[in-house]
């Protein structure tokens, strides 16, 4: 009989001693942890608990899970807490948000049954997750840098090829003219025309010469200084610079504005791009027929995107990707060196737009420039 007793006061010692190596875990645990009845009413939570969502024990004991979290109702988050009290099969989530007063958590959570309780203990991630986001964030962001440097590269690599390829050419016919000059009579009266050659090749490689110094400028001064600019009153000072044109030719110019009046854009940039749209649809008219221009904007994803259509000479559109090209011109009938639409295409391309381009030979050009 003694002995029954000892071992029953031994067993009671021990139970004793569990439960309270189990209510120290409970409470002195760092991660937050709670105890809910059947009803999902709080019956336990210890300090880590509180103290993560700024409310005192007090006033968590009695109260409903949905007074605390009103924004689980109906969600299946709830149904699988109560689910797990019904089945007694843990549950396990990953990266939940848990709201409180002021703040927001994200959790690690595994609910399992508890007797006739249901448990729930968590692991703040909240702080990992955020790590793991800025390191996505620094990744993509080398990524776009990396290809941007590639681009970069690949744009000096043309121009430079460009460059020296258009130069060589008068350069070599300067040099042959030069040699004619010198091995002629002084007196004779043929020099007079290879000295007027010479005259038109020195204007090509000065006009030349002075257009990439112009695009190299331009390259080297990207500003990103923007400021609110009016569609309409950028247009309306273009037309005015080429008004003599207009009124000539007749043309037609129909503006749409409507759906997106403005734009943050710098301004120099944004008058450089609707310059050249406008002085190659003068241009590059067709002269059987009077000039029409169409000029639109609209919003598209967020995204600004302008449309410059005309009914002018237009071109092949299997040259479609070649007229952006440093010095490459689709009609020669015209003064130009080919400089304008490469200079478009940098800027827009420069603050993360793009151009599209239709265009039927004698039919007339669309424009459409993603801003």
């Amino acid at each position: 009989m003694f002995n029954v007793v000892l071992v029953k006061m031994v067993k009671n010692s021990i139970d004793e001693i569990n439960n309270d190596i189990k209510s120290a875990f409970f409470e002195n645990a760092h991660s937050p942890f709670v105890i809910l009845d059947g009803d999902m009413n709080f019956v336990g939570v210890n300090h880590a608990g509180a103290k993560t969502l700024g409310i005192n024990k007090e006033n968590f004991i009695g109260k409903n899970l949905l007074d605390i979290f009103p924004y689980l109702e109906g969600t299946k988050r709830y149904d699988a807490y109560k689910k797990v009290i019904e089945t007694g099969v843990p549950i396990g989530f990953d990266e939940l948000l848990f709201k409180g007063a002021n703040v927001e958590f994200k959790f690690m959570v595994r609910a399992f049954k508890i007797g006739e309780y249901l448990g729930v203990s968590t692991l703040d991630v909240t702080s990992l997750v955020e790590t793991i986001a800025k390191l996505k964030s620094t990744q993509t962001s080398l990524k776009e840098v990396n290809q941007n440097l590639q681009r970069k590269n690949q744009e000096l690599k043309d121009f430079s090829y460009v460059a020296a390829h258009d130069l060589r050419a008068p350069l070599t016919n300067l040099k042959s003219l030069l040699e004619m000059v010198l091995t002629a009579d002084p007196g004779s009266t043929e020099i007079y025309p290879v000295v007027e050659k010479m005259q038109v090749v020195t204007k090509v490689m000065c006009d030349k010469i002075r257009a990439l110094n112009q695009v190299i400028s331009i390259k080297s001064n990207f500003s990103e200084y923007t400021e609110e600019m009016v569609f309409a009153d950028v247009i309306g000072k273009i037309k005015l610079s080429h008004s003599q044109e207009i009124i000539e030719g007749r043309t037609i110019i129909k503006e749409d504005f409507s759906s997106c009046p403005s734009i943050e854009y710098n301004p120099v940039q944004l008058e450089s791009i609707l310059q050249n749209l406008m002085s190659n649809a003068l241009k590059y008219r067709h002269h059987n027929r009077k000039l029409s221009i169409r000029i639109s904007t609209k919003k598209v994803n967020g995204k600004t995107i302008l449309t410059f259509k005309d009914n002018g000479l237009g071109f092949d559109q299997n040259l479609a990707d070649k007229i952006f090209l440093l010095f490459k011109r689709m009609h020669t009938h015209v003064e130009g060196l080919g400089i304008g639409l490469y200079i478009m295409n940098s800027i827009v391309s420069e603050n993360g737009g793009k151009i599209e381009v239709s265009s039927k030979k004698n039919k007339g050009t669309e424009f459409r420039i993603q801003l």
